[in-house]
């Protein structure tokens, strides 16, 4: 609803998802080449920290809640879990990029 309200041509997407915003990114940039002008993309997500400093999300969201989408709907959760289940990942794999990312 952004977008249009300011007269932009608007892709939303589930930003969430790593190849939905890779896709949605490729159309924006080819729509914006093509017909010379700016497009906006809304990349929908859950907030999983509080709205600000004086935000106690708590009081209106389950840790169950925020536990699920940082853990399972995270993008990166999400990504790892796609390149297990068609075996282009594995643990060992993850613990020797875990490993290497904490020297760096």
């Amino acid at each position: 609803a952004r977008g249009p309200g300011y007269g932009l041509l608007s892709i939303r997407v589930d930003g969430n998802d790593v190849f939905a915003v890779y896709k949605a990114t490729r159309e924006a940039r080819r729509r914006a080449v093509a017909e010379n002008r700016p497009v906006l993309i809304e990349a929908m997500t859950y907030r999983i920290g509080h709205h600000s400093t004086s935000d106690d999300s708590s009081a209106y969201r389950s840790v169950d809640e925020v536990d699920y989408w940082d853990k399972q709907d995270h993008p990166i959760s999400r990504l790892r879990h796609f390149l297990l289940h068609k075996g282009w990942w594995d643990e060992e794999q993850e613990k020797g990029w875990r490993k290497s990312s904490r020297k760096m």
